[in-house]
């Protein structure tokens, strides 16, 4: 039976006799479970090192140049010397991140917070337009400055939020805050794809129920449905 591929972590195995390098592709594989069962980086803000320490483990920094967002192990390259070697990470891995005390998943390329039970993130909106993105779920997006600002819920097909996806957005500024749908998206319970909230302090809360459908709920000042 020649090579295949293994679901989930992707492993090979069912080689032939003597099939290629067996012992290099087995150490290769072997170095990936290691990894990724009860995977913990360090960080995945800092910077790599030039030169890491045995068993280091870090995510690239999204902003870095080259291999963001992979893993980063401080290990032997095939060639015997200490090296980094990077692990591309594919949708849904998880990992737990030691400085932040937090578990993170990989989702339509980035790394996101994993929500706590019983905890919502805070995330401040400081310009005057923002497109929901992947790290938003879960959160309370509050906007704090003077100038109004439009939270925009994109389509499916640039962000997959799950169905059942919540995501709140407050108005703490006195600028106004107002929700709007990007075309193509269904925005329940509001009359023409957008609404202002009630005013400073007032929030409301996005649920997806649907392919590019969605609810809002809360404390609005445009005219509902």
């Amino acid at each position: 039976m020649p090579e295949r591929i293994m679901p989930g972590l992707g492993l090979r195995a069912f080689y032939d006799p003597g099939q290629r390098n067996w012992g290099t592709s087995l150490s290769d594989d072997l170095r990936r479970l290691s990894a990724l069962v009860q995977a913990r980086a360090a960080s995945r803000i800092t910077p790599l090192p030039a030169t890491g320490s045995a068993g280091q483990m870090l995510i690239v920094p999204a902003a870095a140049g080259a291999n963001a967002n992979a893993l980063a192990l401080w290990d032997q390259s095939p060639a015997g010397a200490a090296a980094w070697v990077y692990l591309t990470p594919q949708e849904g891995w998880q990992v737990w991140v030691a400085d932040e005390a937090q578990h993170v998943r990989f989702n339509a390329g980035t790394w996101v917070d994993v929500p706590r039970p019983g905890i919502v993130r805070l995330r401040t909106l400081i310009a005057t337009s923002h497109t929901l993105e992947a790290v938003d779920l879960g959160s309370i997006l509050e906007t704090t400055g003077s100038s109004a600002v439009t939270v925009t819920i994109p389509v499916e097909a640039t962000v997959p939020f799950e169905v059942g996806a919540l995501i709140n957005v407050t108005q703490v500024g006195a600028g106004v805050a107002t929700v709007a749908a990007a075309a193509g998206v269904s925005l329940n319970g509001v009359v023409g794809g957008s609404v202002a909230l009630d005013g400073q302090w007032s929030g409301a809360a996005l649920v997806k129920r649907g392919a590019d459908a969605w609810i809002i709920q809360g404390a609005l000042a445009g005219a509902v449905a």
